[in-house]
């Protein structure tokens, strides 16, 4: 049952990543997308079982590129103003056994263009055991706050009416949902993120009351493998997919990553008609006999820009992305002596 539900899962993954072909993406989009799961899919919260970890990324993307266009959609190739995206994450997670689940903590700054968005989402993941894995079921509850900077904005209109609409600030609340169920070999889930950006019309959860940026709904399905290397166990191969909609438009990356004796990983990454990645990383202390080093790890990327911001308009000259993780655990082992029953020896993570 778990062989064929496995086979079943990437089948649609699979056929889901080759048949879509479009864009869309309103949440902040990292390149090492497998390091921030709690970020989009509160139902991967604690997916580290007994530690309490912490995991920070930044993330620059389309280094040094200006808005050439000047007031009126005149071409300004003397401008110095660089619009490039930045994003800084920071997620904080543990596993609870009080709370048969995971709480979780991220916090972001995403500065695009003339936006600036801070957003705080407080999430639960609840976990139980089902077949040969586990499965996480969890919710976000989201607070976003944007700011416009009018000042730096040039029209193609001068005098846009809609620009003089939007409000410098506003404040938002806004919900998330997603499942996650992952075993030793691979994992799948699915997720929607900003449910509320549907009622943004109506400025149904507008907390400050004024007219701003509106958010869209998104949906995420992801799914990862890990396949051992017979002729050499030191090595694993480890594929991973996802797939990114707003309802109206698509957008899919696929990862490819190799990992040695589980210290050294590095690989491709591939976003649709966006960036192609070059990924490495490392957990240098992971056979380390001290406990406290031994949850450390890095990594970074850095994407070749292949859209129309690339190298041929000499406008970007890549992405760079940065993740640190420190993981450690909160429990101590659990330590069985004497007689009685087997029951009682068996460890149940969840």
């Amino acid at each position: 049952m778990v062989i064929r539900a496995k086979k079943i899962g990437f089948l649609l993954l699979l056929a889901m990543t080759f048949c879509l072909s479009a864009r869309a993406q309103d949440d902040a989009q990292f390149t090492l997308f497998p390091w921030t799961t709690s970020y989009y899919n509160p139902g991967g919260i604690g997916e580290q079982s007994n530690t309490l970890c912490f995991t920070f990324v930044y993330d620059n993307k389309y280094m040094g590129w200006r808005d050439v266009y000047g007031e009126g959609g005149r071409r300004d190739t003397n401008s110095m103003d660089k619009t490039s995206p930045q994003n800084f994450l920071l997620n904080i997670e543990s596993y609870l056994k009080k709370l048969h689940g995971s709480i979780g903590l991220s916090l972001l700054s995403d500065h695009v263009g003339f936006y600036n968005s801070v957003s705080i989402r407080l999430g639960y993941s609840y976990k139980l055991r089902i077949g040969g894995g586990h499965l996480g079921i969890g919710a976000h509850v989201s607070l976003f706050n944007q700011s416009i900077d009018k000042d730096k904005f040039r029209p193609t209109t001068p005098g846009d009416p809609l620009l003089q609409m939007l409000s410098e600030s506003t404040l938002d609340l806004d919900f998330d949902f997603g499942v996650l169920y992952k075993t030793d070999q691979w994992f799948a889930g699915l997720s929607v993120t900003q449910i509320a950006g549907a009622l943004d019309k109506n400025h149904a959860l507008r907390l400050s009351g004024e007219y701003g940026p509106s958010r869209s709904t998104q949906m995420y399905a992801h799914g990862g493998y890990t396949w051992i290397v017979p002729a050499n166990p030191n090595w694993e191969i480890m594929p991973q997919a996802m797939i990114k909609t707003d309802f109206k438009t698509f957008q899919w990356e696929v990862m490819a990553l190799a990992r040695y004796n589980g210290v050294f990983w590095g690989g491709l990454g591939y976003r649709f008609q966006d960036v192609v990645s070059l990924i490495f990383g490392a957990r240098p202390f992971y056979n380390s006999s001290n406990v406290y080093l031994k949850g450390l790890e890095a990594g970074l990327s850095y994407g070749f820009t292949t859209n129309s911001l690339g190298y041929r308009l000499n406008r970007s000259f890549g992405d760079v992305e940065v993740m640190v993780r420190y993981c450690f655990d909160i429990y101590k082992p659990e330590v069985f002596s004497g007689y009685g029953s087997t029951r009682s020896i068996y460890k149940n993570w969840y």
